[in-house]
């Protein structure tokens, strides 16, 4: 594989705090308030769904120890996408890519943008026919913090981080205070529901709630001094997010019988606030998932748009060498960012967004697997690369990382076939579309990776043009939605 040196022109920006602040808030998301009652719904009683909890943070956990190997040796801008090409060859890694530029990103973000709509809306009781141009209005406010410089991203990465902070920690504490003792750990409670579905679905819910880990990796080229911080923003990051989700679970479970948190499904968290605080109490918390929300669209946009220019650069895509167009300026990927936000606000209007979401973590979890089993490749194929850090308890932390990605793959396969199914399509796809570009570009020099400046009107321009075809969408999904 050819190294491209025009990555070099990214600006290393991101210190610990940043990157920190990048893993807890791209995970803390939406799935602290949602998950806890369809994983208990699943598990049965408290015991289970909080043993769910705690070895979805393991197998996170260990994947994250695992991933940070490669890491270290490979701290370029791509993450997954430099692990997989330098270990099992270029047609790999364009799946992954072609996997998360066309699948995995924009049905990912585009969840998160529908859910913050239908949060938004319901808390400043705003008509759910403007849910499209409250969506379209976090994308652009996104994008243009995206487009200015990876500084000022990581800048509102923590400031999100910290502010989505106070209504869980509130949650937490109060609802382990104040709580009424419903739950009984460790012994038979009785208050146990029957559950005819696997412990394995209980382990999935949980494992979506902590997806994001990975992703962090993707920024490593714009790292300040990887070997340490990222192993140590992964880790950290991690070991803090097992510990919140812990607490949440428990203060729920203290508040609230099974059959009635289960009854409640998503609107637990705001009833349970509501409970101890009122009216404002269950705002607060919306307040606290719109924020949680943001943080997590603006990492994803931050990092996944690094993996676009990335497959850009590699010139075995549509549009390549607009994609691998760097802003000379800021050293952003603006086209990258804008084909990213145009196409997930496109999949949020026109496609059901958990559906898809699904189909993502069911491929995600495949090319997990095959960065785990890269690790141990790794150190055969490239024996005498210097590594700063390796995998804590090599090979069982690796091992236990893929029995985990095992174990979500088999029962994602078993219990939601289809999606499987449709996630593997999509995914091949990609093959045939690498052949073309691998033949078309055969014995051609590539001009790929290019910094450009972008003046005044152009920049106006494009944000026009991005906003035009926004809301040529949301008129399109307005004659949908009226017919």
């Amino acid at each position: 594989m050819a190294d491209h040196n025009l990555e070099n022109n990214l600006r290393k920006d991101l210190g610990l705090v940043s990157a920190l602040s990048l893993v807890v808030g791209m995970v803390l998301g939406a799935g602290a308030f949602m998950k806890p009652p369809a994983v208990l719904e699943v598990a049965g009683d408290y015991n289970f769904a909080l043993l769910a909890w705690v070895i979805g943070g393991v197998f996170s956990i260990c994947g994250g120890l695992t991933l940070c190997e490669l890491g270290v040796m490979f701290p370029r801008t791509g993450g997954m996408l430099v692990y997989l090409e330098k270990i099992y060859g270029a047609k790999v890694s364009h799946l992954y890519g072609w996997m998360i530029t066309v699948l995995f990103a924009p049905s990912l973000i585009g969840a998160l943008v529908g859910y913050f709509s239908s949060v938004f809306c319901l808390l400043f009781h705003i008509n759910d026919a403007y849910r499209m141009a409250v969506s379209a209005g976090v994308l652009v406010f996104i994008a243009t913090i995206n487009a200015v410089g990876v500084k000022k991203a990581g800048y509102l990465q923590t400031i999100a981080t910290i502010c989505k902070l106070i209504p869980i920690l509130l949650l937490a504490i109060f609802g382990l205070w104040k709580g009424s003792g419903q739950m009984v750990l460790f012994s038979a409670s009785g208050q146990g529901i029957e559950s005819y579905a696997p412990f394995a679905v209980a382990i999935l819910a949980t494992l979506f709630a902590y997806d994001g880990w990975a992703q962090v990796a993707s920024v490593a080229g714009e790292i300040r001094n990887p070997s340490k911080v990222l192993p140590r923003a992964i880790i950290l990051g991690i070991i803090f997010l097992v510990i919140v989700y812990a607490c949440i679970n428990i203060a729920l479970f203290k508040i609230f019988p099974v059959k009635e948190m289960v009854s409640l499904g998503h609107d637990t968290s705001a009833v349970a606030s509501q409970r101890m605080f009122g009216h404002f109490g269950g705002n607060l918390v919306a307040v606290g998932i719109m924020i949680s929300i943001l943080g997590g669209i603006n990492g994803y946009i931050m990092t996944l748009s690094r993996t676009i220019f990335s497959m850009g650069e590699r010139g075995t895509i549509i549009g390549a060498r607009y994609l691998s167009t760097i802003d000379e300026e800021s050293r952003s990927p603006i086209n990258a960012i804008i084909v990213l936000v145009i196409f997930s606000f496109l999949y949020s209007v026109l496609l059901d967004a958990d559906r898809l979401s699904e189909i993502s973590m069911f491929s995600i979890w495949v090319f997990y697997l095959l960065t785990f089993i890269g690790v141990i490749i790794a150190r055969r194929k490239y024996p005498n690369v210097t590594r700063i850090y390796k995998v804590i308890g090599y090979p069982i932390i690796p091992i236990i990382a893929m029995l985990g990605a095992i174990y979500v793959i088999y029962g994602m396969l078993i219990y939601q076939t289809v999606n499987g199914i449709a996630s593997i399509v999509v995914t091949l796809i990609g093959l045939p579309v690498y052949y073309y570009y691998h033949i078309r570009n055969k014995n051609k020099a590539l001009s790929l990776g290019e910094m450009k400046k972008y003046d005044t009107s152009t920049k106006y321009m494009i944000v026009t043009v991005s906003i035009s075809i926004i809301l040529g969408l949301i008129v399109y999904g307005y004659i949908v939605s009226g017919k």
